[in-house]
């Protein structure tokens, strides 16, 4: 609609320059022409100045139509307008409208039909903004229901102590975290503390998952499902289901992050990209990875260990056993014992972003 204005209002006013220009101009200085040259540039100078106009006004209307989407976005997007807020924008449009003509538009020497154009113009550009600003504005919910709703959120993750006031934060789960399982699991033995809120896009994202075409993406999908069901009839966790979305931003990660720093809450996850976006716009991240190397086993250099080689490493003459935590055990000349039980002593360690391998060799038999 504003780029459709824009360009009227810039062909209308290249023709009445054209025409208002043309006729100055003629009368003034080609009145010695014959009339032929005045017909003929009356109809040529007002339409090629009317096809600069349609050139001019698209390229102020792309302009115009990206201000009025930064002013939505700004303001929020809400539902449908009702009726009094429509009439509040178009009087406060009217009046910004008169004072722009009084102050401004009346001031400029114009001929009275372009000053009448352009006057037109920006009152109605003028209506329709205030219209959507107002209307924006007044979607939004009451003061009182808002300080409310912040009382409420408040109220739900703070632990009052004898002495001292705590406040738990609220820990969002996303897809990955879900999938993994792990979170289930240390949900159920009280570790993590506060609300666990579960939002509505992640569910609806679990549910794309379980329906993909795909059979080992399906499978991640209904576990993740059947793991978040099970969370939610754990009677010692206590799991929130919201329905807060954010149809302006695209993807699942910008949400989660979005939605974390409005609930002031921690996001839990297992992927790699969204803790790093996460922690560079300030928002805490608690990763599941990391909880799960921090509380496996520690082995020290020197310490002795009995393994079973589970198969061949990817090195000449290496053998590849496992701890009881998943910890990956590289054994030196341990090709040949693979299927075996056999007593090592550790050489060192190594921390990878996917988990702790100790490096290890066979106990020299005396």
């Amino acid at each position: 609609m504003v780029l459709v204005l824009s360009r009227a209002f810039f062909i209308l006013l290249g023709i009445l320059l054209g025409v208002y220009g043309y006729q100055y101009i003629f009368s003034s200085y080609l009145s010695h022409l014959n009339y032929t040259y005045y017909i003929t540039g009356i109809i040529l100078i007002p339409l090629f100045l009317g096809i600069i106009g349609y050139f001019l006004g698209g390229f102020v209307g792309r302009y115009l139509k990206y201000l009025q989407r930064k002013i939505e976005e700004f303001v929020g997007r809400m539902p449908i307008p009702d009726l009094i807020s429509s009439f509040i924008g178009i009087f406060l449009g009217i009046i910004i409208a008169v004072l722009v003509y009084i102050i401004g538009l009346s001031q400029i020497p114009l001929p009275p039909m372009i000053r009448y154009v352009i006057s037109v113009f920006l009152s109605l550009l003028i209506i329709f903004l205030t219209t959507r600003v107002v209307n924006t504005v007044y979607r939004r919910k009451d003061l009182i229901l808002s300080l409310r709703k912040t009382r409420d959120k408040i109220s739900d993750i703070k632990r009052v102590t004898t002495s001292d006031e705590i406040t738990t934060k609220p820990k969002i789960l996303d897809t990955s975290a879900i999938i993994d399982g792990r979170i289930y699991y240390i949900c159920g033995t009280g570790f993590i503390e506060g609300s666990v809120i579960i939002p509505k896009f992640v569910i609806e994202e679990l549910q794309k998952i379980a329906d993909s075409s795909e059979d080992l993406k399906r499978k991640r999908g209904r576990r993740g499902l059947d793991l978040l069901h099970k969370l939610m009839e754990e009677e010692n966790v206590e799991v929130k289901v919201i329905d807060k979305d954010f149809p302006n931003l695209e993807g699942v990660d910008s949400k989660l992050v979005q939605l974390a720093k409005d609930m002031e809450a921690t996001i839990v996850t297992n992927d790699y990209n969204l803790n790093k976006v996460a922690r560079l716009q300030k928002v805490e991240v608690l990763n599941v990875n990391d909880l799960s190397n921090a509380v496996k086993q520690i082995i020290l250099p020197g310490e002795k260990i009995n393994v079973q080689v589970i198969k061949e490493g990817k090195e000449e003459d290496q053998g590849i056993a496992y701890l009881d935590d998943g910890t990956m055990i590289v054994v030196e000349k341990g090709k040949k014992l693979v299927g075996e039980t056999i007593n090592v002593i550790v050489k060192g360690f190594l921390q990878t972003p996917a988990g702790r391998m100790i490096f290890t060799k066979l106990i020299e038999k005396n």
